[in-house]
């Protein structure tokens, strides 16, 4: 990627192809001396916190549909309320708090996630655990839309691959860590003490990003006169398209994936004891993708490039998976390459909309990623459920690896038109 480069502050004006220009502001004047740590620390926990907080129905269903005489199905969709909240409130709500401090926000959205686990540890009723999944789900939009721009905005530009490193790996551990021990401690104990814990991790997470994170600038505050201005800002036909990928990427990936269970089962002949093995290696796979997109993200210059590539290699993996399914050892060191690739995907896709964002957009950026990250998981997983009966699941990696092409021609058309828009 060839941006214009300045001084710390300085503004940059950039030719583009169709005679306008565009000025992009270097955010280069948070730089410090050393990279902060224990801030990276602080959000990493919370992104720990707040994925556990977010998921933790899903391995605690039978006890919960049990205690609540209510089916697991309307369990299930306590995730899909969660994340409809965020599909409908991200975008007005950053454009809504433009104006507001950005530190203030994202302990105001924490704190929302532990009234959330609150309420759920003492739901009554399913009509009060629906509510506070609604408000979590408040809480995991406003989150999502400030922190990366967060991280942009605070680390250098040499940094900001390591502090996306930590926003991966607090949401692979809730993955790896997080979600299993809550459905096991609430098998010993019970649910409502799992979500008890989570409101001390959440409220743990408050506190820590009080004292640890430090305030960073915003671009909105000083002027009153930008509330619509997000359509004009010169970077957001780069960030729509972008975004676009996001879309194609995680909605790809989300039509065979939450089937893998089946598929394996089914395929390559895995009973529901031993299927463990290639869903822990899928965990193992994708702590060492978020190392790769570290690597791979310390040059912003080759960002969209190293981004196609990662698209490109997790097709690959999805097909090779499914050609290798009935070997049950080569199965299994195939789920963890295809979840490589989606973990090396995911923060490569992040850093390179904060990138191209302007900082005055880069919330509304953070809101729209964040908006089709949802709306990919959901109509993935929903297209994928319609065409499961008709094509029969070994059809799926072939379909989603298809629509991950398309993902990667994004980020080819991206790069081509950064080069016009950025060139030095």
């Amino acid at each position: 990627m060839h941006f214009a480069r300045s001084a710390p502050g300085k503004r940059v004006s950039t030719a583009l192809p169709a005679g306008d220009s565009v000025e992009l502001v270097s955010s280069e004047a948070q730089s410090t001396d050393r990279f902060p740590w224990a801030a990276m620390a602080a959000i990493g926990f919370t992104v720990f916190a707040t994925v556990t907080s977010e998921f933790l129905p899903t391995g605690m269903l039978p006890n919960m549909s049990a205690d609540l005489d209510v089916s697991t199905s309307q369990i299930g969709f306590l995730v899909s309320v969660w994340a409809a909240t965020v599909v409908l409130t991200a975008i007005p709500l950053s454009l809504t708090t433009r104006r507001f401090s950005r530190k203030s926000l994202l302990i105001t959205s924490v704190t929302l996630f532990t009234v959330s686990n609150v309420m759920a540890s003492l739901a009554a009723t399913y009509e009060v655990l629906f509510a506070s999944r609604i408000i979590g789900g408040l809480g995991n939009g406003m989150f999502w839309m400030i922190a990366t721009g967060y991280v942009t905005t605070m680390l250098p530009s040499q940094w900001r691959s390591r502090g996306f490193l930590f926003i991966s790996a607090g949401a692979n551990l809730a993955f790896i860590a997080g979600l299993p021990l809550g459905s096991a401690l609430s098998a010993i104990s019970d649910w409502r003490s799992a979500f008890l814990i989570m409101t001390a991790l959440t409220l743990g997470a408050s506190v820590s990003l009080y004292f640890l994170l430090t305030p960073v600038p915003n671009p909105h505050a000083e002027n009153s006169e930008e509330r619509h201005s997000v359509l004009r800002d010169p970077s957001f036909r780069m960030v729509l398209l972008c975004v676009a990928g996001v879309f194609l990427v995680v909605g790809g990936g989300n039509l065979f994936y939450p089937y893998i269970a089946p598929f394996l089962i089914e395929v390559s002949h895995f009973t529901t004891l031993t299927v463990a093995a290639p869903l822990a290696a899928y965990g193992v796979g994708g702590t060492i993708g978020i190392v790769v997109a570290e690597r791979l993200g310390r040059n912003p210059h080759k960002l969209s490039r190293n981004l196609a590539v990662a698209i490109l290699y997790m097709a690959s993996m999805m097909v090779v998976l499914n050609l290798v399914a009935g070997t049950q050892p080569a199965a299994i060191v195939a789920v963890a390459l295809w979840s490589l690739g989606f973990a090396v995907t995911e923060p490569l896709f992040g850093q390179y909309i904060m990138e191209l964002a302007s900082p005055k957009l880069r919330d509304f950026a953070g809101a729209m990623r964040t908006t089709a990250w949802n709306l990919g998981i959901g109509s993935g997983s929903f297209i994928g459920g319609v065409l499961l009966v008709p094509l029969g699941i070994a059809a799926l990696p072939y379909l989603g690896a298809g629509v991950l092409v398309l993902g990667a021609s994004v980020a080819i058309i991206a790069r081509r038109r950064e080069r016009a828009l950025f060139a030095n």
